[in-house]
């Protein structure tokens, strides 16, 4: 391969990044996957009494402090109110004797994979307020928007290409194609080049669009810092970085190529750690599907990439057909992976098949999809009607040379595509099901009281709270601690007897995985004193 056709193929990886970019320039701004499913008061609820709490149920785990999740009265000022999260809900504690009129509470959170997503609601108590301060619409799309994008499409071109190359070259390449090491080496190196750049502006970009700091978080010490120590990016980055380096090794020896393979390795390994599969289980599954995936993914990818250069080489025919065999048979392999693979995560991470239309997640799947099918079609023509005849036809290898640089231009818009979904939302504009209410009860425990409170009441992992009173309504400290129990009678479940531990005098915590939706029985007792025992039975609607 000549320097000439190395060029072209640079310029073309250019030109579909430009692309792509330009897509993301009209497209609304991606937003963490993080969903809200309720809120306890709900929007535009008048209550008698100031509540205690105000409770937000994402449909996953989320980081929240007091900055990103405030209560403001009527006219937008703010009030003390601590913030704590508790599994998939965030507990607002409500400052006591708030006087009569609307409240805001504007919130913004980060998701399990350190996306962020925010919104507003209002409640009442008593008469709503005159006048309510308007709640800052959400941003559209900025610089760093497009930075976190289209750095995301960099970083997955770039390592897919890295990678897969080294992994033709060390595995894939016959060895008596000598003459394709040096351009394939070459482009190695710039894919790695491409990875580099674009791992560091994610990085910086990523605490910008994480904190909401805009132009100035790029660059901001303390931000950077956080990103490269306290998020999965940071791992995920250095991980990237030392494959990398490794992938540009000499591999003309076993442990060269060992060394030059395991930083492919590495690199393909940085993508899951940092993408949307690190919240969603079994996470044996789909960690283990998305790891396949990319893997896959890179042998195809730098496959094709190190096709096109052999069969626009000087290397002997019989070598380059050994090659285009080799391939071919991988190919099959890849291909079924990648179609098992992609199929589990679509399953795993998008809400329902609504999504797949009602999202710009979705939409962009099934693009990525619908190139990847247009790759598939090219690649069995030529594996059934092009390859047989490599070796003994020169207008077979032309032809074949021709179909595979449609191969890979294909391919490269497909991963460009992969780019883009790792930094949109599956549920961004989705409907989300029924919303969960958490149900509190307030009942009669002996002579005293006790407070239950299950969150979020879906179907899941769920935690139940409980406050023990005694008669003057003190805490309870009671001989021992209480005794749960779950159970479903419609489906004859139960009862379940999760782990009850103490947070505070009289006050519970229990965590606890309710299988099926219905209306669960949560059986409480207590142990007051040496002789009494009071048990209360409190009705759980359970959603799916």
């Amino acid at each position: 391969m000549t320097v000439q056709p190395l060029r072209r193929t640079v310029l073309g990886l250019v030109a579909t990044v430009a692309g792509v970019l330009l897509t993301l320039a009209s497209a609304a701004p991606a937003t963490g996957h993080a969903m809200l499913l309720g809120t306890d008061p709900s929007d535009g609820d008048v209550l008698e009494a100031p509540p205690a709490l105000v409770t937000l149920t994402f449909n996953e785990p989320v980081r929240a402090d007091d900055d990103g999740v405030r209560l403001l009265d009527a006219a937008g000022d703010p009030l003390p109110a601590p913030v704590r999260p508790v599994d998939d809900t965030v507990e607002v504690t409500v400052p006591a004797g708030l006087p009569d009129g609307t409240y805001i509470v504007d919130w913004s959170v980060v998701s399990a994979d350190g996306h962020p997503v925010g919104g507003a609601f209002t409640f009442s108590v008593g008469q709503p307020s005159a006048e309510v301060a308007e709640v800052p619409p959400a941003a559209g799309p900025s610089l760093v928007d497009l930075l976190h994008q289209g750095a995301q499409v960099f970083v997955y071109l770039g390592i897919l290409g890295a990678s897969g190359l080294v992994l033709f070259r060390t595995v894939l390449l016959d060895p008596a194609a000598r003459v394709v090491h040096a351009p394939v080496l070459r482009l190695t190196t710039v894919s790695a080049a491409a990875a580099l750049g674009g791992l560091l502006v994610y990085l910086a970009a990523d605490g910008a669009w994480r904190t909401g700091t805009g132009i100035s978080g790029l660059v901001a010490p303390g931000t950077l810092w956080d990103t490269l120590t306290a998020t999965p990016v940071g791992l995920a980055t250095v991980v990237a970085l030392v494959g990398l380096v490794l992938t540009l090794g000499v591999a003309t020896t076993p442990a060269g190529r060992a060394l030059t393979c395991a930083g492919a390795g590495l690199a393909l390994l940085s993508l899951p750690l940092a993408g949307h599969s690190r919240s969603y289980g079994p996470t044996w599954l789909v960690l283990g599907s998305d790891a396949v995936h990319v893997l896959a993914g890179a042998v195809w990818f730098g496959g094709v990439l190190g096709l096109v250069i052999t069969l626009r080489s000087s290397a002997p025919a019989d070598a380059a057909a050994r090659t285009v065999g080799r391939f071919s048979t991988v190919a099959l392999w890849v291909v079924l992976a990648l179609a098992a693979t992609g199929t589990v995560l679509a399953w795993r991470i998008l809400p329902d098949l609504g999504a797949l239309t009602g999202t710009g997640y979705g939409l962009t799947l099934v693009a990525k999809v619908a190139v990847v099918g247009l790759v598939v079609v090219v690649a069995a023509w030529n594996r059934y009607r092009l390859v047989p005849h490599v070796g003994d036809d020169d207008g077979a290898r032309a032809r074949l040379r021709r179909t595979v640089g449609t191969e890979a231009w294909l391919i490269l818009l497909a991963v460009a595509l992969t780019g883009v979904l790792v930094s949109q939302s599956p549920t961004a504009g989705h409907t989300p099901p029924a919303a969960a209410q958490p149900v509190s009860e307030h009942v009669a425990l002996g002579d005293g009281m006790a407070d239950v409170r299950v969150t979020p009441a879906r179907v899941g992992a769920n935690t139940v709270d409980l406050a023990l009173h005694d008669a003057d309504g003190e805490p309870l400290e009671p001989q021992a601690d209480p005794q749960v129990r779950l159970s479903l009678p419609d489906r004859d479940l139960g009862p379940l007897t999760p782990a009850v531990t103490a947070t505070g005098t009289g006050r519970y915590e229990v965590a606890v995985d309710l299988p099926l939706p219905g209306t669960w029985e949560l059986e409480l007792g207590v142990r007051t004193s040496t002789f009494d025992n009071p048990v209360v039975v409190v009705p759980v609607e359970v959603v799916p």
